[in-house]
């Protein structure tokens, strides 16, 4: 496993898998719509991921019109939300959003560091979700105080794998995506990533297998967050990240 520090201005991560983990929630979610479409329960959660409710509505019930895609979009984000306020009431702490392992300390040393003189944003979030989700969902995992560049999936007109989502994080976040370090989950994310110009690192979180993630061109793929750590010399922000050794297979594949 090797470590390398990273210059960034800063950092993109996505949320759902990488800072918060709202799994059990998640496929119960998917379970009860899955159920009420007739769809095939395995093949949606293998695909759902790092992609807009909206979307994932469009792709797997074709036969909705956009006007309910949208409405059972909002619909899919309150059940989840409705499961983790229960799963929180009741006790049942398997069942709760909760922070993705090494997410806090590492937004910490992020924003412990900063001088004052860089105006900057060190680290924004990124996600598929909508807006209202995505701001109660993070409260609920109590992973930090939101950060001022918060991209939601009604912030841009195509979600991830388009780069439009990394692209407009990287300019309210004060800078070019070229200078930032994406942190995701998800192969859609990644390619996200990429394709906006910033390096990539792929959390094994949410897809164990590490190959999807170096297939979508991640820069570097780590088990979780406690694999990545920040410091800052003067003005500058680095990011060290002790990465996984790309599989001889990926690597020669991308040479082809």
């Amino acid at each position: 496993m090797s470590v390398t520090s990273v210059p960034v201005d800063a950092v993109l991560f996505d949320m759902d898998g990488t800072l918060i983990d709202s799994t059990p929630a998640l496929v119960a979610a998917w379970s009860e719509f899955c159920k009420k479409y007739d769809l095939d329960y395995d093949y949606v959660v293998n695909h759902c991921h790092g992609h807009r409710a909206v979307e994932n509505f469009r792709r797997f019930v074709p036969s909705l019109t956009e006007e309910e895609c949208e409405a059972e979009a909002v619909n899919f984000e309150n059940r989840i939300i409705e499961l983790a306020r229960e799963a929180k009431q009741s006790g049942e702490k398997h069942k709760q959003i909760t922070a993705i392992p090494g997410a806090s300390n590492l937004i910490e040393e992020i924003k412990a560091g900063k001088p004052d003189s860089v105006k900057t944003q060190p680290w924004a979030i990124v996600t598929s979700a909508t807006a209202d989700y995505a701001a109660e969902v993070f409260d609920n995992a109590s992973v930090s105080s939101p950060p001022k560049t918060f991209v939601a999936a009604d912030h841009v007109s195509a979600g991830k794998p388009d780069p439009q989502p990394y692209l407009l994080g990287a300019e309210l976040a004060g800078t070019h995506a070229k200078r930032c370090l994406v942190v995701e989950d998800a192969p859609a994310g990644a390619i996200a990533g990429k394709r906006a110009g910033a390096q990539v690192i792929g959390l094994r979180t949410t897809h164990n297998e590490s190959e999807r993630l170096w297939e979508a061109n991640a820069d570097y793929v780590v088990k979780d967050l406690t694999k990545v750590h920040a410091h800052w010399e003067g003005e500058q922000m680095y990011i060290d990240v002790h990465s996984e050794a790309k599989p001889s297979s990926v690597a020669n594949q991308a040479s082809l």
